[in-house]
């Protein structure tokens, strides 16, 4: 349609580029003369106050009225198509997406989609998780919009805004915002609406950490932290840094990161690291354990998994797969 519209204009203005030369040599108009009756003639409003009076002059004016008026017509349609078009597309697609984000269970709230917010989406969309955008900034969500993201326009310090984006079904909120008050007051909102919701703030400022645990955010990130504390690894173990970053951020890689919650009723659970069989049957590494608030990292062979367990495990995805399997097996293993 936007090129359609780009041709047909382009169009007209030959056509009255040409109009207005044609009558300045044919009738010895000025070129004022004679680009006013021409816009005159093809806009059908003619005046009359400036008439032709030679052969060639009325032949000029007959194109101009049979192309240009024809011309004219055309290219004021294609616009009102394309305006009704594109605010019927918008009410629909937002209606829609409405929709959708009204059907959403166990998803994760990001609020805020620059430049940290953005990295966030990336990786959740890289992982398949569910996610729902909220951000002020109109322009940049219907850009998301039109690229197929699940986004909302507001301030997701108001309740309505977060409650519209299913915050009692949400599972994790992770609030980016540039300003740490910003954040404090989502976080603040969002565990008022839903008490168990996991909440992740970015921090710029050591100060508002205190302020961010009181409102009740379960983790705390500072990306300048995290980021100084890179790039002196970087220098010191680069060969490990390496392998972290491409562990963390090349999608091509094969191995990856996952977490596996031990059930009451799992064939892991009251067994040893070692006698489970993990390492054995599908050859992904059990690298820590999270037990309530404690981490057991790099766990020896004698650690028992007891229910209620979250095992971090690093593997590739089939290991991972057969993990997955080996975990939620009802029977008695073999080893």
């Amino acid at each position: 349609m936007l090129r359609r519209i780009k041709v047909t204009f382009l169009a007209l203005f030959s056509i009255i580029y040409f109009g207005t030369i044609a009558l300045t040599f044919a009738e010895e108009f000025s070129f004022w003369e004679a680009l006013y009756l021409t816009v005159q003639t093809v806009t059908t409003v003619g005046f009359g106050d400036i008439v032709v009076s030679t052969a060639w002059g009325h032949v000029i004016i007959f194109v101009l009225m049979i192309g240009g008026v024809g011309l004219m017509l055309y290219s004021l349609g294609l616009v009102v198509a394309f305006v009704i078009e594109g605010q019927l597309a918008n009410v629909y697609g937002r209606r829609k997406m409405k929709k959708k984000i009204g059907q959403l269970k166990n998803h994760i709230i990001v609020c805020g989609a620059g430049r940290v917010g953005w990295q966030v989406v990336q990786r959740l969309h890289r992982e398949g998780a569910p996610y729902v955008i909220i951000d002020q900034d109109e322009e940049l969500i219907s850009k998301l919009l039109e690229d197929g993201f699940m986004a909302v326009h507001g301030d997701a310090t108001l309740d309505e805004v977060l409650v519209n984006v299913q915050i009692e079904q949400a599972k994790g909120l992770i609030t980016t915002l540039p300003e740490d008050a910003l954040n404090v007051f989502v976080t603040l909102t969002a565990k008022g609406l839903n008490p168990d919701i996991k909440v992740v703030a970015r921090m710029d400022k050591l100060e508002s950490e205190k302020k961010l645990r009181h409102a009740g955010a379960d983790k705390i990130i500072s990306p300048a932290i995290l980021g100084g504390w890179r790039m002196a690894m970087s220098i010191l173990k680069p060969t490990s840094m390496e392998f972290i970053e491409t562990l963390l951020h090349d999608y091509n890689i094969e191995i990856d990161i996952e977490e596996f919650r031990i059930d009451q009723d799992s064939s892991l659970a009251g067994k040893t690291l070692g006698l489970s069989g993990v390492k054995e049957k599908t050859g992904a590494i059990v690298i820590a354990i999270a037990r309530g608030k404690d981490l057991i990292s790099n766990p020896e062979a004698e650690e028992v998994i007891l229910s209620g367990d979250l095992l971090i495990v690093l593997g590739k995805k089939e290991q991972l797969q057969r993990l997955e399997h080996l975990a939620e097996r009802k029977e008695l293993l073999k080893v």
